[in-house]
């Protein structure tokens, strides 16, 4: 007769949620903006998850799970700020042999615009867009975590793509409309 294997509280935390803690990082860097508060943000939740480690069972996905106890970290402490800082260096790329420094500086730019633009969609929106095209996540996952139906994930994602490319070829335009030159 063969038993059940039991793995304990501190293996099930450390195969589980533990396993998990840059995705949940990432997640919270896109919310704060700040490596450090992002750290102290997924520490924060890492710690709340083990408090409720007597919730762990009725608990149907442990990812999304985290994801969302992160998220409410996040927004707490956005909350708790009376103005959010902007965010510089948010994205650091490698010099790798044979880039263009010239190629790399217009990457940032653009970059650090698109989080500018980004800060203008709606909190669900935007998380939407950053759990779909910065993690991946698939629409259901992103459903769960933000306890949305699948038909809202795909409109706020739809939307915040739609906003986000007319807001950046506008950008990039300079609010000119390009013409075609007459020979």
């Amino acid at each position: 007769m063969h038993l059940p294997i039991v793995m304990s509280e501190e293996n099930y935390f450390k195969n589980i949620y533990l396993s998990q803690k840059n995705k949940l990082f990432r997640f919270g860097f896109f919310f704060l903006k700040d490596e450090e508060e992002a750290k102290d943000a997924t520490q924060e939740a890492l710690i709340k998850i083990w408090d409720k480690r007597t919730d762990w069972e009725s608990v149907d996905n442990p990812e999304a799970w985290a994801m969302q106890i992160v998220k409410n970290i996040c927004l707490d402490r956005l909350r708790k700020k009376k103005t959010v800082q902007k965010h510089q260096d948010s994205l650091k790329l490698e010099k790798t042999f044979g880039q263009d420094p010239g190629t790399i500086s217009l990457w940032q730019d653009q970059w650090k615009i698109m989080q500018e633009v980004m800060e203008q969609l709606s909190e669900k929106q935007k998380t939407v867009f950053i759990l779909r095209e910065v993690e991946g996540n698939s629409y259901q996952e992103i459903a769960e975590t933000l306890e949305i139906s699948e038909a809202q994930v795909k409109s706020d994602l739809f939307r915040s793509r739609k906003f986000l490319k007319a807001s950046m070829q506008k950008i990039n335009d300079h609010g000119i409309r390009k013409t075609r030159t007459m020979a």
